[in-house]
């Protein structure tokens, strides 16, 4: 079982959708950016890390 789940919001979902068919490069970046930066999580809170939204 994996140690995290993503879990995409609609939004989100018709933002990986937008960017496939336009093919943007950049915003495939910044996405991917925002992403890692969910699956990295941020240590030092009292109850372990956020969960992944």
């Amino acid at each position: 079982m994996a140690d995290k789940e993503i879990l995409f919001s609609d939004k989100d979902q018709q933002k990986i959708e937008a960017i496939v068919i336009d093919r943007d490069k950049d915003e495939a970046l910044r996405f991917l950016n925002k992403l890692l930066e969910w699956i990295k999580g941020h240590p030092g809170r009292v109850c372990g890390p956020a969960p992944i939204q």
